[in-house]
């Protein structure tokens, strides 16, 4: 058994949804100019997540780089033994002792997310799912995921995020911590709307939020804190404009707008060595001037008739000539 269509048919949400509440067992692919996916659904659950051409564990291997977790040259050295191997990078790496085994498993499981909202943005393009008795083994990339809280989160990216990007209309924003002054923080769930602050010396902020501003620092781009991995794009984008509403970071005016102190004192150094320049110019230039003026236009100048070095008896007088 299978079905399949279009988008503009059936929307994602209702695909997911669809496959959840009857439990099916089974692989869904989508396929547009976007790329393409897979889902593998088992009992209802998601088991494993695929994307072509970012496969999910070249995502992983790039967010352990960005983390720092690892280098390239080790990720290299793990996706050159996997092509020999057949292996998963995360076994190879753990096998290595490069990561822990907790490690791969998280990371998975935020770049499946990842690839699956992205479906919620698609326009256009076809699924087809294919209902199967069972899933192999080494198709099972995941722990079992509710498809129910993706396509809530999804929904809720798409009701927000035209009012996040008003704040956010970029990835190359730079955003850097606040002076808090006396405020105290308290930490809460991330369920922490209803919570109606009576001091107004007391920010609440979820764990999301307190896990994401240990790297807004002034340095890294929206773009670079996607790449890290460490929550889905959707919640970095609305965790960051959640922490802008409360007044703990801004946006960085851009490197070029600012100048620092040696920058300063290097233009004024230069600004002093022109002016010096500029001087002995028009010193130079005037005694130029001056010396062509007295050579050709006044009473001293040797050119002139009536220039006492010309006077015939004074010449002789001073050189004692007598003819």
């Amino acid at each position: 058994m299978a079905f399949k269509g279009t988008l503009k048919e059936f929307k994602v949400p209702d695909i997911l949804q669809l496959i959840s509440m009857q439990k099916k067992t089974g692989i869904l692919t989508f396929n547009s100019n976007e790329g393409f996916i897979t889902i593998i659904f088992e009992d209802g659950f998601i088991v494993g997540v695929d994307a072509f051409p970012k496969k999910l564990e070249m995502r992983v291997g790039n967010v352990l780089v960005k983390q720092e977790i690892i280098s390239k040259e080790m990720l290299q050295r793990a996706l050159a033994i996997q092509k020999r191997t057949g292996q998963k990078v995360g076994e190879i790496l753990s096998a290595m002792g490069l990561i822990d085994e907790k490690t791969i498993p998280e990371a998975l499981k935020i770049q499946a997310n990842q690839i699956v909202l992205s479906l919620f943005t698609w326009k256009k393009g076809e699924y087809n799912f294919k209902v199967m008795e069972f899933i192999e083994d080494e198709l099972k990339t995941l722990k079992p995921m509710s498809a129910d809280n993706l396509i809530m989160e999804g929904v809720q990216m798409l009701d927000e995020w035209p009012l996040i990007k008003k704040v956010i209309p970029a990835d190359d924003y730079v955003f850097e911590p606040s002076f808090l002054g006396n405020k105290k923080i308290e930490v809460v769930s991330e369920n922490y709307d209803d919570i109606e602050s009576t001091d107004e010396n007391v920010l609440y902020l979820s764990d999301t939020e307190v896990s994401l501003l240990k790297y807004v620092n002034g340095k890294n781009s929206v773009r670079e804190l996607v790449e890290m991995g460490l929550f889905t794009e959707y919640k970095i984008y609305k965790n960051l404009y959640n922490l802008v509403n409360k007044k703990l970071i801004h946006k960085k005016e851009k490197a070029e707008n600012i100048e620092s102190p040696e920058t300063r004192l290097e233009e004024q150094f230069l600004r002093d060595i022109q002016k010096k320049m500029d001087f002995s110019f028009r010193a130079l230039l005037f005694i130029l001037v001056l010396l062509f003026v007295m050579t050709f236009f006044t009473p001293f100048s040797p050119l002139a008739k009536g220039n006492i070095l010309f006077q015939k008896q004074l010449y002789q007088k001073i050189f004692q000539i007598d003819r």
